[in-house]
């Protein structure tokens, strides 16, 4: 369509999986710009890699990149004259020992590819001005914030309102990774709330299975991988309360404000810890309340809440309100202009395929995975992921 500097500007999003950092951080933002036609947009895959998405791409932005493949794919870009970005939306270079993603992100092979894309990347994008901080005092290199939207509403607009006489329902949504955390701060909370208001509440730990929760006759559903399949779940659940526990510390604080932006997208009054990410945003009695973590003050908070037909009410429509005038794509859209004026700038020269000089394919993945685990966890992974493959 014309020369390279008379068409739109053409972007390739890159991670191994359609995690919600990628639907939400980069693929929501750039298919709203795409639509609006400030550019050309392809989400794609690092796993299943494809020369034609490279070769199509003025520029690609690497999601969590962390890979060895997504460092040679980098490289490779490079070569080839098209800009790359990577998006991070946490510290990946501090993460917790307690995560599940520990064993990867601690390895040298991981933390090798991390600082190459970083100190190589064009545009380094971060969901918050803290994790900016941390990059560029780290790696000494400028950080663009480019901030995340709240989820795009789930196919179910309005879910289905219970009877005014069911239970209250207290709900968490989010992973295994919060389970001990989780439990020390609310096990006392949530036993004694049990105790006092019985069957008139019910909670409901999503993605998270706390040791007490038979105790008290909660109910437990598993994670869900698919991010489409996640909201719609957790629009049909009828929470009434929503809970976001966080942890105090810097790779913390690196985090975004998901949780609120969750919660408000579906008109949950939530409950946060202050001093968090989420706290940032919240106007504290309005839409959220704040408290410390201290489980006497999460217990007084939610049973401030169980009691209050009205203040739920109200806040849960005010955040829901608040979100959508903050954080849309229409409140947004001159923000995410400004942040990626450079990638939407640029055009690459035209290549060819057989020009791309890059080993792929699954092979290629589990002998990178080989150098992260060793052969031992590397087989365990393989037949995790069968067995998931097969259910």
């Amino acid at each position: 369509m014309g020369t390279p500097s008379e068409r739109l500007p053409r972007i390739a999003s890159f991670s191994e999986l359609s995690i919600p950092s990628a639907i939400l951080g980069v693929d929501q933002v750039f298919a709203f710009l795409a639509a609006n036609g400030l550019c050309e947009f392809r989400s794609c895959s690092s796993l299943e890699f494809r020369p034609e998405d490279l070769a199509w791409a003025d520029s690609i932005i690497l999601v969590r990149g962390a890979s060895q493949q997504e460092a040679r794919l980098q490289k490779e870009a490079i070569r080839l004259r098209r800009r790359t970005a990577t998006y991070l939306d946490d510290d990946l270079e501090n993460i917790p020992s307690t995560a599940r993603s520990a064993l990867f992100f601690h390895s040298t092979a991981a933390r090798t590819a991390i600082r190459s894309i970083i100190q190589d990347a064009d545009l380094t994008l971060v969901t918050n001005e803290f994790l900016g901080r941390i990059l560029e005092n780290r790696h000494k290199v400028p950080t663009t914030v480019l901030r995340q939207p709240r989820p795009a509403p789930p196919p179910a607009l309005e879910p289905p309102r219970l009877p005014r006489e069911a239970a209250i329902r207290i709900g968490f949504l989010g992973s295994l990774d919060h389970h001990g955390f989780f439990e020390k701060i609310l096990e006392k909370p949530a036993r004694q709330l049990h105790a006092k208001f019985g069957d008139k509440i019910k909670f409901v730990f999503c993605g998270i299975a706390p040791g007490f929760a038979a105790d008290i006759g909660a109910e437990v559903l598993p994670y869900e991988m698919d991010f489409s399949c996640w909201r719609k779940r957790a629009a049909s659940l009828g929470i009434d309360i929503g809970l976001a526990p966080l942890p105090i510390s810097d790779f913390h604080q690196s985090k975004y404000w998901n949780k609120y932006l969750e919660y408000g997208s579906l008109g949950i009054p939530g409950i946060y810890s202050e001093r968090s990410p989420n706290a940032e945003v919240v106007k504290a009695g309005r839409t959220g309340l704040i408290v410390s973590n201290q489980p006497e003050a999460w217990q007084s908070a939610i049973e401030t809440l169980i009691t209050n037909d009205a203040l739920r009410e109200e806040i849960g429509c005010a955040a829901a309100l608040d979100v959508e005038e903050r954080f849309s794509e229409l409140a947004l859209e001159s923000q995410w202009r400004d942040a990626t004026e450079a990638l939407l700038a640029y055009r690459a020269p035209k290549i060819d395929t057989r020009a791309i000089r890059l080993s792929h394919g699954h092979w290629q993945h589990w002998a990178d995975r080989y150098n992260v685990y060793g052969i031992r966890n590397a087989i365990k992974i393989i037949i995790r992921r069968l067995s998931r493959t097969r259910e």
